[in-house]
């Protein structure tokens, strides 16, 4: 078919017998030539191609902040509960076990200790599980 079949109402592209046929640009009926150039200007700054800056700036995304103080909250709790736990460990392990916490304290350090490794496990499972879901959407 020849571009004269086509409607001029509608897009060629989705007439029948369409062909790669170069669609001209629709003239704007605005008697303001001043604002007929600005539209026009508008409409080549979006079609302009992207340089490579520009296109690594949209393409890389800013890590949210709230995954980041999760994941340093993890890593904190895990390192806090295992030093907490081998600080406990030493004060029995001592020739001399003259404590200079009370019951009370130690107990409660005790039981803190593995919680805190725990939660930080817990924490850290689920910022992996939130980046696996980002990763999962990105990529399908």
């Amino acid at each position: 078919m020849s571009n004269d079949s086509f409607d001029p109402r509608f897009d060629p592209a989705f007439q029948p017998g369409f062909e790669a046929a170069p669609v001209t640009p629709k003239k704007t009926r605005s008697s303001n030539p001043a604002k007929a150039a600005l539209e026009s200007a508008r409409v080549e700054a979006e079609v302009a191609p992207v340089g490579d800056a520009e296109a690594e700036a949209v393409s890389r995304a800013k890590p949210n902040p709230f995954l980041v103080a999760l994941s340093a909250i993890s890593v904190a709790l895990i390192a806090g509960g295992l030093g907490t736990s081998q600080w406990i460990r030493s004060l029995f392990l001592q020739d001399d076990i003259r404590l200079d916490l009370d019951f009370f304290s130690l107990d409660t350090l005790k039981i803190a200790a593995p919680l805190a490794v725990a939660l930080g496990i817990a924490i850290g499972a689920g910022v992996l599980f939130v980046y696996a879901i980002r990763w999962n959407k990105n990529n399908s």
